[in-house]
């Protein structure tokens, strides 16, 4: 269990007036139990779920999945079990009616050491499958190895996006498909692993003329996201300052093509960055901006620390550069 989520989903409950509560939504149930799994079809409910009361946590499943949760993803609580055939339903308030979003962004320090393995590994096994990948590999290809060397270290891929050089300039949510690489590739992943989410892109050439001016571009625009990314800043004043970011590069325009980012966590968006939102940035949180114009990306996850932010996706196999005191990454070229 996570006793700081324990702790904080107690507290709420009691000011809730709630004598127990159902949770049931797979973020939920990782951050509960410190990481566990409640899913089988990715992502979705599977038929289990956990009771809270101010004395006990208690672990429905159905018989099918009763075992297998409670020696490896939930151990130690106490048992309900109920037939396959007959799903009942929670009897009482639960987290399909409520939003725990806010109890979540704040994590605890097991949490962020755990958020630090899987971004780092989430970063080399992207990497990896670039640096391996040949410019007459189809999209699907490319995806595959991405695929592979996440799952090789239990990363589970939320979102895998693969564009060539025929597609990354004209779609920004690339799905992969049968066309060829060419001369420039996008990778971006959303891995999942004990629960937490490490958002990372990557471009890579194979000697496209406009690939590193791109990626520049790009990232004078992410330098404005984390120089505002500060403890008491709210969410929309760090959208203004990317604003403020395109129209310095003269793409005032590519704001609004795509979404920005926001903060991060059990799911790859905790909170959308929107206009105008109040949602204050504490030290504690994670953050993953993705600023975007047609043919480069770029994006990692930070961690808000006293000291100010931590790159948790940092690959130092990968080559960077120093922006404002930040190494960033380039687009690979051999």
């Amino acid at each position: 269990m996570n006793p700081t989520a324990l702790h904080r989903l107690r507290t709420w409950m009691y000011a809730q007036g709630l004598k127990h509560f159902f949770l049931q939504q797979p973020e939920n149930f990782a951050w509960l139990t410190g990481g566990g799994d409640n899913t089988v079809v990715a992502f979705r409910p599977a038929a289990a779920w956990l009771e809270v009361t101010p004395q006990a946590v208690r672990l429905h499943a159905s018989q099918i999945e009763a075992e297998r949760l409670l020696e490896e993803e939930a151990p130690g609580l106490e048992l309900v079990r109920y037939p396959w055939f007959q799903p009942p339903t929670p009897q009482g308030p639960s987290d399909l009616e409520h939003d725990l979003t806010p109890l979540r962004l704040i994590l605890s320090p097991e949490e962020a050491t755990r958020y630090r393995a899987l971004g780092q590994e989430t970063a080399t096994a992207l990497g990896q499958a670039l640096r391996a990948a040949r410019p007459e590999w189809s999209e699907r290809q490319l995806a595959g190895a991405i695929a592979e060397e996440l799952h090789s270290r239990g990363i589970q891929p939320l979102v895998l996006l693969v564009a060539g050089e025929a597609r990354v300039f004209r779609y920004r949510h690339p799905l992969p498909q049968p066309a060829p690489l060419g001369r420039l590739c996008l990778g971006v992943v959303c891995g999942r692993r004990h629960g937490l989410v490490a958002s990372v892109s990557r471009l890579r050439s194979f000697g496209h003329p406009m690939a590193q001016l791109l990626n520049q571009q790009v990232a004078q625009v992410e330098a404005a996201a984390l120089a505002a990314s500060r403890a008491g800043a709210s969410l929309g004043e760090v959208l203004e300052a990317i604003r403020a970011g395109y129209q310095a590069i003269g793409q005032a325009g590519a704001f609004e093509e795509h979404h920005q980012g926001g903060l991060t966590g059990y799911r790859p968006r905790e909170v959308l960055a929107r206009p105008h939102s109040p949602q204050r940035l504490e030290v504690g949180m994670a953050l993953a901006w993705n600023p975007s114009l047609p043919g480069a990306k770029l994006e990692d996850t930070f961690l808000l620390t006293p000291q100010g932010l931590e790159n948790l996706t940092f690959d130092p196999h990968w080559p960077s550069f120093a922006l404002e005191g930040r190494l960033r990454p380039l687009v690979y070229e051999e």
